[in-house]
């Protein structure tokens, strides 16, 4: 009978509990409870330190939970640990696209494939192909699409990433067409999807657009991107973009927005508001307590912690306001939908700060009326927004509103406040472009 060695470091005993923990794991893993898996793996690593799966395993659990940098540093030990594993080369290139290193993606990706049998290829080009587009390299990451598809047709992200880097390169008719092939096999809310917003920037296809999303509803009704575009196209009024569909956006941004809006967006923001926070027009210069609506990550946070005794940020997204408590800036937070309601506590607040969030919603006299009522006198009221040269309000392309300066003008003093300034700012740059705005000063009498 031929023997088993254990590595130097592992007995029988702690080889059989950390195979017990890991099979524990799996199981609370299949059962969604992530929580448990990570703790049972914790301790699957202390028992057996050396274990590539072990730490994969985690990595998987703790990315479910969003700990997407924890996560990234799992994977890492399973590729030092099993250097020519193609499946955690190719899971450590995707984490890292999800925190948006997309150099490194495609360095793990490439070494993936130089691993894997060639029947597993296909998947791996189009995982690698992503990483691309993330550099922004669109043309290259077309052929590995194709290179994929073509020895794998019915490969589904295949198909829905070639569409959407022929979209953002431009070509709309070939995007189209491929989506007409992939759909005459299988009919997909993502597909019909693609096949609209490429519909939707050719001239004169705007019927047909709108068939496509209203298809994509049919096969998926909670498809809320496709509602939304629909909305648009039939001209519906919208007076907000619907919370669930923002909440699962920054849910899903959480982990990589401070990185992805300082240094790739150059978001000014933060700064802009603090400094309008010391405007000599407020007549102060330190505050009691402040509201950060739509806190996001904490960024805003960061700039304002010192001018105040106090600090709660409100926000839709949980993934964001964990990221948020983990900077250690406030005293409170709370899941708020700013449309509805500012929070539960009875506290007024001396300052109200808000930004880049009333780009989720068209209409403002109703979340004046509340951060109004929620300001004691001499409070002050701090924004921004983007702005509009035409209507009172609209919808840009990216889905987002803009707002003129008579409407946010207007609209403030119907709702009781004295408005100090109404400055135009660029905010943050976007595709290369600079995205104007204006930064709101405003008090409560």
């Amino acid at each position: 009978m031929q023997s088993t060695s254990l590595p130097p470091t592992m007995t029988a005993e702690t080889a059989e509990t950390a195979g017990a923990l890991k099979q524990r794991a799996a199981i609370l893993a299949t059962r969604g409870d992530h929580d448990g898996a990570v703790d049972a793996l914790d301790r699957a690593v202390e028992a057996e330190p050396r274990d590539a799966e072990t730490f994969a395993m985690r990595g998987g659990s703790r990315a479910a939970l969003g700990m997407l940098s924890a996560a990234v540093e799992d994977f890492a030990q399973a590729v030092m640990l099993s250097p020519k594993s193609s499946s955690y080369l190719d899971a450590l290139g995707v984490h890292l696209q999800q925190l948006k290193m997309f150099d490194q993606a495609v360095m793990f990706h490439v070494n993936a494939i130089q691993h894997a049998p060639e029947q597993e290829q296909p998947r791996l080009f189009v995982n690698l192909g992503r990483a691309m587009m993330g550099q922004g390299n669109h043309a290259a990451a077309v052929e590995l699409f194709e290179t994929a598809l073509a020895a794998e047709p019915d490969l589904h992200d295949g198909t829905i990433n070639l569409t959407n880097a022929l979209v953002a390169m431009g070509q709309h008719a070939r995007a189209i067409d491929v989506c007409r092939v992939a759909l005459e096999r299988r009919e997909t809310t993502e597909l019909w999807h693609n096949m609209g917003s490429a519909l939707n920037r050719m001239p004169g296809r705007k019927a047909d657009a709108v068939a496509a999303f209203e298809r994509a509803i049919e096969i998926d009704p909670g498809n809320r991107r496709s509602r939304h575009m629909l909305a648009l196209l039939k001209g519906e009024e919208i007076e907000t973009i619907p919370s669930a569909f923002v909440s699962d956006m920054f849910d899903d941004y959480a982990a990589y927005y401070d990185k992805d809006v300082v240094d790739k967006l150059k978001y000014r923001v933060p700064g802009l508001l603090r400094r309008l926070m010391l405007d000599p027009r407020t007549g102060k210069f330190r505050y009691k307590a402040v509201l950060d609506l739509g806190c996001g990550t904490g960024l805003v946070g960061v700039m304002l912690r010192d001018l105040t005794d106090y600090l709660k940020g409100a926000d839709l997204s949980r993934n964001m306001l964990a990221q948020a408590l983990s900077k250690g800036l406030y005293d409170q937070v709370e899941v708020v939908d700013v449309a509805e309601t500012l929070g539960s506590d009875d506290r007024l607040y001396d300052a109200v700060v808000a930004g880049d969030v009333f780009g989720y919603l068209g209409r403002l006299d109703m979340v004046f009326a509340l951060i109004h009522a929620k300001l004691e006198p001499g409070g002050i009221l701090a924004f921004s927004v983007e702005r509009s040269e035409d209507a009172d309000y609209g919808v840009l392309a990216t889905g987002r509103f803009s707002h003129s300066d008579d409407y946010v003008r207007s609209t403030l003093e119907a709702a009781g406040f004295v408005v100090l300034s109404v400055a135009r700012e660029q905010l943050r740059v976007q595709a290369g472009m600079p995205v104007e705005g204006m930064l709101v000063l405003a008090r409560k009498p």
